[in-house]
């Protein structure tokens, strides 16, 4: 499919963006959401890991629209149900259903729902396989997907202060390489054997799906939420003040090293440059913590306190001085101390007689 027109944008910006200010807007704020869609909905047809859909399954992206106006009003349906209401009169390969499928997720919600492969090992905070199962419904794979979160930290994490995690000092004084993500579900996963941290970038995505839901309650439920076609307010919300008061606080003073790592992200990995412009939608209740990314955030604070080795050598160190490991080396050294007594006594009375015999033939 080819990349969409200008009026094209326009709808697919009020649809599935929620905002209805014209093209200018589209091209401008957006355009971080509609790179991330030009490659998931057309992608470059030379990639070979591409999957070709038939003009005859997915022609245009009103059709995109259709199928995801269907998902957010049908969120009780199972996924094989769904699926079936989008092409209930058209005909479509079992790989083609599937991709669409992904893809049409994939641009609504900004969620991976066919996950593949566990994350590696060390990575936890509520983290699991995302994937959407064939008798699974849409508001089911949401909660199931997200709510573990909640229960990863043991108490949510109080917005406060935390200096220790702004991410120029993550990267410097603990060597952790800060990579953009297009997955919400990755927002704030730490990979301890890559030493690096997943950050959802899109803010222009999320303070358009706030505004949406600006007059409902901070703490409704995804059942609600899907009705509006967005997510809840509140992980929305999470994810908005983790970037811009937690990990890029560009609203506070001296916040110049902060904003020119974010410019370096956007040229370099190309971050949605409207994270460089703050805005919350909604006023900060004075008493806010967090309850979706508690525990990741709680886990980047235990990597502040006992930060990884730096290279390969004091890894090496770090592993072979366990407890145990420790004790038989301080067994090993108060040996040796003794055995070095010894020899010392050893080497003083040898002295001695060398001196005493040496005074002997002296008087002789």
């Amino acid at each position: 499919m080819i990349p969409p027109s200008e009026d094209e944008k326009a709808q697919i910006e009020e649809q599935l963006l929620h905002n209805a200010s014209g093209l200018k807007h589209a091209a401008s704020s957006s355009e971080a959401y509609f790179k991330h869609y030009q490659s998931v909905i057309c992608p470059d047809e030379a990639d070979d890991a591409v999957i070709q859909i038939e003009e005859s399954t997915l022609r245009t992206h009103v059709d995109v629209l259709t199928y995801a106006k269907i998902l957010c009003e049908n969120g009780t349906l199972s996924r094989d149900e769904t699926t079936k209401r989008w092409f209930d009169k058209q005909v479509a390969t079992a790989t083609e259903i599937d991709h669409i499928m992904r893809a049409v997720v994939n641009v609504t919600f900004m969620i991976n729902c066919d996950e593949r492969d566990y994350y590696p090992k060390g990575i936890d905070c509520g983290t699991r396989r995302a994937k959407w199962e064939r008798n699974q419904s849409f508001l089911n794979f949401l909660e199931t997907s997200f709510l573990p979160l909640q229960q990863s930290a043991n108490v949510g994490l109080a917005l406060g202060d935390q200096t220790s995690l702004k991410a120029w000092k993550l990267a410097r004084r603990y060597g952790i390489q800060i990579r953009g993500t297009d997955n919400l579900l990755e927002h704030l996963l730490y990979d301890p054997r890559q030493r690096t941290l997943m950050i959802f970038h899109h803010a222009a995505y999320l303070r358009s799906h706030l505004r949406h839901s600006k007059d409902d309650s901070l703490d409704m439920g995804f059942a609600e939420s899907l009705t509006l076609k967005t997510l809840p307010p509140r992980l929305l919300f999470e994810t908005l003040l983790s970037l811009h008061y937690i990990l890029f606080p560009i609203v506070h003073i001296g916040s110049k090293r902060s904003r020119s790592l974010l410019k370096k992200y956007i040229k370099a990995q190309n971050f949605d440059k409207e994270i460089l412009w703050f805005e919350c939608v909604r006023p900060v209740p004075p008493d806010f913590t967090f309850r979706y990314w508690g525990g990741r955030l709680e886990k980047l604070q235990e990597v502040t306190k006992r930060p990884p080795p730096r290279n390969s050598l004091v890894s090496w160190f770090e592993r072979h001085t366990s407890e145990r490991n420790a004790l038989t080396v301080a067994i090993l050294g108060l040996f040796l101390t003794v055995i070095l007594g010894l020899l010392g006594v050893v080497v003083g009375v040898f002295q001695l007689v060398v001196a005493w015999l040496a005074w002997k033939d002296a008087r002789a």
